[in-house]
């Protein structure tokens, strides 16, 4: 998987995390395989914007942030560790996804780890 900016140059990335009820870890885990699968990708370091201890049914204060970034075009590609991070009811995260892609931003699912073959 390759990608850049629109303008051909290197893509500016974002990871969005969330979860409920708050970590007090701070999602360090989900913050490092996202970092390291942009390692992968060969993309820079994403920047964070987290939202934790938000329930996806209440106002979501850095998902608003990213999406503006977004529509503003800081950003072209941003990485979750799976659509539920946007929202728990599909149509809503789906809703998400549709307004980053609109805004010509990529939105990549770190893929499941593979499972151990059975024994």
């Amino acid at each position: 998987m390759k990608f850049t900016a629109a303008n051909g140059s290197v893509p500016r990335v974002a990871m969005y995390l969330r979860c409920y009820p708050r970590d007090t870890w701070q999602l360090a885990t989900h913050q490092e395989a996202l970092a390291d699968y942009a390692r992968q990708l060969g993309v820079p370091e994403p920047i964070v914007f987290m939202d934790n201890g938000f329930s996806s049914r209440v106002p979501l204060p850095a998902l608003g942030s990213l999406v503006s970034s977004v529509e503003s075009g800081v950003y072209d590609v941003v990485l979750v560790v799976g659509l539920f991070a946007f929202s728990l009811d599909g149509g809503s995260a789906g809703e998400v996804v549709q307004r980053l892609q609109g805004a010509g931003c990529e939105v990549v699912e770190i893929p499941s780890p593979p499972l151990a073959a059975a024994r």
